[in-house]
């Protein structure tokens, strides 16, 4: 029975990677090459598998289905991808991302960014992300419109350089070289942690946090961190302003400090701590500290205290020892790192924005119509 099913579920997945075909192949701007190679290559790979499935002779219905149904989910599942993250992108192509599009690669023209520039596409539901296996950065449909979260693609061009089809540029060996020096110092760090909390016969239940805490920061947290001190890093104070605009904006505690299940963003506050790290390294303390000022201001607001063992969860020491490996990484990579009275011409922009908000909220709007027009003829 099982068997009808996957014979008849073959063929439409077939004809599926037909109408696919047909997304991705349409004429598109040059600014899509890579994002059509990228489909491409994929549904090449899945129509072969696909086509294998159809093929293959049935000699042993109770080993061979079995097997068979495993290899059919897989090719869905890479199918589906693309049709939903890759094909998508192309088919709205038309949508306003060649203006953010434009602007990644002005942005990474001025890092010297050591890999192919990614594509933009509007169809992110809540924030800047990027999808490193398609190399496609998504962006909410108006995104090219306003400029003070721009900074963020800083951080979302960071994602990349610790992704699996990547693990064979060479050109970022001293960034995974640094995320290793980082893993062994968090390893080394929690088990002193749990030795501790032994010696001192703390409450079992900080054990097991401690455990946690370990595990997102080896799965999670470390990437995150890492992107927060390139984009700090390069990008400069503009970064720490947009930091706490998406902070405003979200209910997350700003000081959270799990003791239960799984957290991919660590809290806001210790991201914040990061980025005043990275900003006073690269010279800007004056700026770091005004940031500051706006950030203690924004806590207050909320009402949020920080918890006992939040320092133990976010440590200084680890975060500083992030930046310190971020910063001498992406130096040996010969990225460009953005530096007082030196700075490239979109960090400056991105800077410029921030500073017209903060000395004019009530008209940076009718300001920042005027300067995304220059920002967007630059690109």
């Amino acid at each position: 029975m099982t068997e009808d099913y996957l014979v008849g579920a073959i063929t439409q997945s077939i004809e599926r990677s037909r109408a696919l075909s047909a997304v991705i192949d349409k004429p598109y701007a040059s600014a899509y090459d890579g994002l059509r190679t990228i489909c491409s290559e994929r549904l090449r790979s899945v129509v072969r598998l696909l086509r294998e499935l159809e093929r293959e002779t049935i000699v042993d219905e109770s080993l061979q289905t079995p097997l068979r149904l495993k290899r059919f989910r897989r090719a869905t599942e890479r199918l589906n991808a693309i049709e939903t993250i890759g094909a998508t992108a192309l088919a709205n192509a038309d949508t306003g991302s060649s203006n953010l599009t434009a602007i990644v690669r002005g942005v990474c023209e001025e890092l010297r960014y050591p890999i192919v520039a990614p594509t933009v596409a509007n169809m992110s539901s809540s924030h800047l992300c990027i999808y490193s296996d398609f190399n496609l950065v998504l962006a909410p449909l108006l995104e090219d419109q306003f400029l003070l979260h721009l900074p963020d693609l800083y951080h979302e061009l960071a994602h990349p350089f610790l992704a699996d089809q990547n693990v064979d540029r060479t050109a970022l060996d001293p960034y995974r070289e640094a995320r290793r020096k980082c893993l062994v110092s968090i390893k080394r760090y929690f088990g002193e942690q749990r030795h501790l909390a032994l010696r001192q016969r703390e409450a079992n239940e900080v054990t097991i946090y401690l455990h946690l805490w370990e595990w997102l920061w080896r799965n999670y947290w470390l990437e995150e961190f890492f992107c927060d001190a390139f984009a700090a890093l390069t990008c400069g104070p503009a970064y720490g302003w947009a930091h706490i605009h998406l902070a405003a904006k979200t209910i997350d505690d700003l000081f959270d400090t799990p003791t239960i299940g799984r957290r991919e963003h660590p809290a806001d506050d210790a991201r914040l701590r990061l980025i005043l790290i990275a900003l006073r390294r690269r010279g800007f303390s004056e700026q770091a500290d005004d940031v500051l000022v706006r950030w203690s201001g924004l806590v207050e607001t909320v009402g949020e205290r920080m918890p006992p063992e939040y320092l133990r969860c976010y440590p200084e020491d680890l975060l500083e020892l992030i930046v310190v490996q971020v910063q001498d990484s992406i130096a040996e990579m010969n990225v460009t790192l953005a530096t007082p009275g030196a700075m490239t011409s979109w960090p400056t922009r991105l800077g410029e924005a921030w500073t017209a908000f903060w000395e004019n909220p009530i008209g940076y709007a009718a300001w920042e119509k005027n300067a995304l027009k220059l920002s967007v003829a630059v690109a």
